[in-house]
């Protein structure tokens, strides 16, 4: 039976304490391991795509028949395309603290990839020092090996990068996700942001085959009060669902219900998406699990919301 809360609105969502995703500086010691927990599976398309995009027209890596040629049983999947994406995965324990990029050294692709396969992804720390230019941040070099699904190395290499130091003030640990986490009135903001980009209005709304042109036609809305194009809501609700994933549901067994949506303001090209998140409701559904209602808010810049829904999900138990 749902215990429905009402909660007090004395604080602005944009004002609920933040939660911490990036490990910092201080706690990137020397030999600390970590085993990077996402996993990602490289499709064909997005392998063609990656190397024609980068102008990359090496027939082995978009035409089939040029890489069994070579001995190979499928395309191969452009080596910078294996090196960004086990890169990518390391970069949520390791450097997603903001500080910069400060080089690589020693990348070995020691066996190719194909389409299909999965990709996994540890790093070591190799050194650690405080940086003399920059008082708030330290230097951190770590390797990384990237693995397939069968174990088999595919790829090493070593990287260093800027890592700030301490966690923000106020800001509260991420929960693991499971139904026992969440109690009746919690608050959170999720780190993470992103910002409105054709990517959105012209890439994503036409893939859903939504054909209002107000979303790609600047002409469509030149002489509307909105002025210029404005996102698709249901992208706007699908990116904060999403910016409040890691923090919500990494134990979600299923969606249940999307209900009260509300767009109380536009969304155009250049905002900047934030999301918070309260726990509305929580209640068993059977021994292995719980049903959970969060009330999920997007926020832009300004810190006026666009959208509002609240979503409820089964969530596993931790026992």
């Amino acid at each position: 039976m749902w215990r429905r809360h009402v909660l007090s609105r004395e604080l602005s969502p944009a004002e609920w304490p933040v939660v911490r995703r990036a490990v910092p500086f201080e706690e990137h010691v020397v030999g600390r391991r970590f085993d990077h927990h996402w996993g990602r599976t490289i499709m064909a398309g997005e392998a063609t795509a990656f190397s024609t995009q980068m102008l990359a027209f090496h027939p082995p890596y978009f035409n089939v028949e040029a890489a069994r040629k070579l001995g190979h049983n499928a395309l191969l999947v452009h080596p910078m395309l294996v090196f960004t994406t086990v890169f990518g995965l390391s970069v949520e324990d390791l450097s997603e603290s903001g500080g910069a990029f400060l080089g690589a050294e020693g990348v070995e692709f020691v066996e190719p990839v194909h389409p299909g396969d999965t990709l996994y992804a540890s790093s070591v720390v190799l050194h650690a020092r405080h940086s003399d230019s920059r008082p708030g941040k330290g230097v951190v070099t770590w390797e990384t090996t990237g693995r397939d699904h069968t174990g088999r190395e595919v790829i090493r290499f070593r990287r260093t990068n800027l890592i700030s130091k301490g966690h923000p003030e106020g800001s509260i640990t991420a929960p693991e996700g499971y139904a026992e986490d969440f109690t009746v009135g919690q608050r959170m903001r999720h780190a993470r942001s992103r910002t409105i980009s054709d990517i959105d209005l012209n890439g994503l709304t036409l893939s859903v085959m939504n054909s209002a042109a107000g979303h790609f036609s600047e002409a469509e809305m030149a002489g509307t009060e909105y002025g210029s194009r404005i996102n698709f809501g249901g992208l706007t609700l699908s990116l904060v669902l999403g910016l409040a994933t890691q923090d919500t549901t990494p134990q979600l067994v299923r969606e249940v219900e999307l209900t009260s949506i509300t767009f109380p303001c536009p969304v155009r090209r250049g905002d900047t998406i934030f999301a918070a998140t309260e726990v509305v409701d929580v209640a068993p559904a059977d021994m292995q699990t719980s049903k959970v209602r969060f009330r999920h808010h997007g926020l832009n810049q300004h810190g006026k919301t666009v959208c509002v829904a609240e979503r409820t999900v089964i969530l596993r138990n931790r026992d």
